[in-house]
């Protein structure tokens, strides 16, 4: 699943391509990957609404419509977000590969849908723009659009359930020191994994943050000094900051807005190094389980 600088990669490239544009029509090919709130009797009510502004809340994308509507967007596993103008549309009207044509733009996942014809068979929202169509893809069906009034995007059921934003003013310190107390016998890594706690921060920087403020995965949150949680947090910013500037990571399944790997994979200090010298030279990085997902630390400088 992407994390916050993934997320973060796609929101700013497709802001570039839709922002502006109106919502002529919204063709829902099934039903369990399009929601919408209670109080919307049809989603036909965003019909001929302007996409005012994209942003990203933990791993969620939001579109923000005009007469105060949302979109909210989760990728899960296997979700793809591909926009293809109506210029090529209309050169290419049977959409040929998408891979090849540097107009079209895939995001998200690259499953096989990147150079196939829009729709394709795993197709499951199409919404077509004033100057393009955008296709919401999931091969697993496990990621969503939802439609929500803007007024209630807070009490939605996915929003009100995160934590504070890594990157903005409010996370400090102190803030992941309550969180850590918390869960005092908890693994270290599990709790800045926890999206109620700490949002968007995933298996790959959790494993990176924590090397970087030498703290081993493994260690219960009530072994944590304040020191150490104040590096901590740092690391936390300083990776996901790192993310950001290279566009996300690229190890198995994730590509950037414009349908090219990340680049932050190069620049990876321990996660997916197992059996590798660690950067520091002092050791080799190891892997271990904790809650069913991988850690990779360096067991002599990771203390």
């Amino acid at each position: 699943m992407p994390e916050l600088p993934e997320v973060e990669t796609v929101v700013k490239g497709l802001t570039r391509h839709i922002v502006g544009q109106k919502i002529k029509n919204i063709d829902i090919k099934n039903a369990r990957s399009f929601l919408w709130s209670p109080k919307i009797k049809k989603p036909t009510g965003v019909f001929g609404l302007t996409i005012h502004s994209l942003s990203r809340r933990g791993k969620g994308i939001i579109v923000n419509l005009s007469k105060d509507y949302t979109l909210l967007i989760h990728l899960k596993m296997t979700g793809q977000l591909i926009y293809v103008p109506r210029s090529l549309h209309s050169a290419h009207p049977r959409q040929g590969s998408g891979r090849d044509d540097k107009k079209r733009l895939n995001l998200g996942h690259p499953t096989k849908d990147f150079a196939e014809e829009m729709p394709s068979s795993h197709t499951r929202v199409i919404f077509e723009l004033s100057k393009g169509t955008l296709y919401f893809n999931d091969q697993r069906k496990f990621g969503w659009v939802k439609l929500v009034p803007t007024r209630d995007i807070e009490k939605d059921k996915f929003i009100s359930k995160l934590g504070v934003e890594p990157l903005s003013r409010s996370f400090n310190p102190d803030v992941l020191w309550q969180a850590i107390q918390r869960h005092p016998n908890s693994p270290i890594k599990s709790t800045i994994m926890d999206q109620s706690l700490v949002t968007g921060v995933g298996n790959i920087y959790s494993d990176e943050a924590l090397f970087m403020a030498g703290i081993r995965p493994d260690r219960k949150g009530k072994t944590i000094t304040k020191p150490e949680t104040k590096k901590l947090a740092s690391a936390i910013k300083k990776v996901l900051g790192l993310g950001i500037k290279h566009a996300g990571t690229s190890i198995a399944n994730y590509k950037n807005a414009e349908g090219l790997p990340g680049r932050m994979q190069n620049y990876l200090k321990v996660y997916g190094r197992r059996g590798l010298p660690c950067p520091h030279k002092c050791g080799v990085v190891k892997s271990i389980r904790i809650g069913g997902r991988s850690a990779h630390f360096c067991p002599v400088c990771q203390k």
